[in-house]
């Protein structure tokens, strides 16, 4: 493996994102401080941070509840970018996908639910998916340099260090 742990080389920039659904207000705030707390346990300028979120199924596209949540989750990485403002471009990011209709399952959904958001994430890192989100939060000019994407579940922790671990194992 590499070894980075002076800093990730910038051909090496990664993202770290958290698939997930919003669900309410607490949840968008226990998502966001998870992931300051793995940025401040894992800080780089190469390493990135991101929220993956859709909205639960629903037998409407939009719902009236949809919007405080959602609202809240691109105020708190605002912050977030704001609070850790870095010369390099936006540390944090949202990604948030609309409801589509399913046919088969007769409701609305995120594409695919889980599978389906990383899917098009990668997708839109490579250029594609351009409008498979509907809000996104963050510096975008940055995406074309990400070489690498670290997925985590909303209850992983990203120990200190362990990035630059997973990277230079990647990189190697």
């Amino acid at each position: 493996r590499m070894d980075f742990s002076k800093g990730i080389p910038s051909e090496a920039r990664t993202l770290a994102i958290v698939p997930t659904m919003i669900t309410s207000t607490e949840k968008i705030e226990d998502l966001v401080e998870a992931l300051e707390v793995r940025f401040l346990a894992n800080r780089d300028d190469n390493l990135h941070f991101g929220l993956l979120t859709d909205f639960q199924d629903a037998s409407e596209e939009t719902l009236p509840e949809d919007g405080p949540p959602l609202l809240l989750a691109r105020q708190r990485i605002e912050e977030l970018n704001e609070k850790y403002r870095n010369a390099k471009g936006d540390t944090f990011f949202l990604f948030h996908r609309p409801r589509i209709w399913n046919a088969r399952e007769r409701v609305w959904m995120g594409y695919e639910r889980k599978r389906g958001k990383l899917e098009q994430f990668n997708s839109r890192l490579r250029g594609g998916a351009q409008t498979a989100f509907s809000d996104i939060i963050g510096d975008v000019s940055i995406l074309g340099s990400i070489r690498y994407v670290i997925t985590l579940d909303t209850d992983t922790q990203l120990p200190r260090d362990a990035a630059r671990t997973l990277i230079g194992n990647l990189a190697h």
